[in-house]
C-alpha cells in the first residue's frame, strides 16, 4: 500500500500541474465536438492560452466579456505534446473525462529510474503505472477549488488522508504553496470555469 501511495501521489503532483496549466490557461465559440489527439491539437489549445493571456493585459478587454471552449481532446493533447518535456515523468496515454464540475484523467504513466532524485521513493515509484484521478474543480469570480475524489493506482484506490500525508511529506517541502483543500485564484483574468459533457468554457 506503502508503495501505491507514493506511486500515486507522484503521478497526481504530475497530473495535477499539467491541470492547472491547462484549466487555468485557455477564444471562439464552437459545438461541442470530438478533437483528434494529435500535435496540432495542443498547438490550438496554447494559441486559445496566448489569446487569453493578450486579453489580461488588453485594457480595452472587459473581464468575463468573453469565452472559450476547451475540448477533451485538446487537453489530452496538451499533455502528451506540450507538457512532455515539463514533467518528471512519461505519459503514455491520457483520457480526460469532463462531465458537470468534474474533471478525471485516466492515463498510463512512466516514471524513470530516478525520477525524483530520492533513491528510496526512485524505487518505489519507477516503472510503468495506471493512474486514475477525479475531483470536482469549481471555479467563479476568480477564485478556484479543487476536491480530490478519487485516485486509484493499478486499479486500487488510495486513501485521501495517505495522499494529505504524502503531500506534506514529499511536496510541501518544495512547493509550499501547495494546498489540495485550499481554493486558489484563477490567473490571467479567467472569471468563471464551467464544466459540461466533454468540454470546459472557460470565462474572461
Amino acid at each position: 500500500m506503502k508503495k501505491l501511495a507514493l506511486i500515486g501521489i507522484a503521478a497526481f503532483v504530475v497530473i495535477a500541474a499539467a491541470g492547472v496549466i491547462a484549466f487555468r490557461t485557455i477564444a471562439a465559440k464552437e459545438p461541442a465536438k470530438a478533437v483528434e489527439v494529435s500535435e496540432k491539437s495542443a498547438k490550438a489549445l496554447r494559441q486559445k492560452i496566448d489569446k487569453i493571456k493578450a486579453a489580461q493585459n488588453d485594457p480595452q478587454h472587459k473581464r468575463g466579456s468573453s469565452q472559450v471552449e476547451v475540448y477533451e481532446g485538446e487537453l489530452e493533447s496538451y499533455l502528451l505534446y506540450s507538457l512532455k518535456e515539463d514533467i518528471p515523468a512519461k505519459i503514455d496515454s491520457a483520457d480526460v473525462q469532463l462531465t458537470d464540475e468534474r474533471v478525471a484523467l485516466d492515463t498510463q504513466i512512466t516514471f524513470s529510474a530516478n525520477a525524483t532524485g530520492n533513491p528510496v521513493m526512485d524505487a518505489l515509484v519507477g516503472g510503468t503505472h495506471n493512474l486514475f484521478v477525479k475531483g470536482r474543480l469549481v471555479a467563479r469570480e476568480g477564485r478556484g477549488k479543487f476536491d480530490l475524489e478519487d485516485v486509484r493506482v493499478d486499479g486500487i484506490p488510495v486513501p485521501n488522508v495517505l495522499i494529505q500525508a504524502l503531500i506534506k511529506r514529499y511536496v510541501k517541502p518544495k512547493y509550499p504553496d501547495v494546498d489540495l483543500n485550499d481554493p486558489f485564484d484563477v490567473p490571467w483574468g479567467i472569471q468563471e470555469l464551467r464544466l459540461q459533457e466533454g468540454k470546459a468554457i472557460v470565462i474572461y
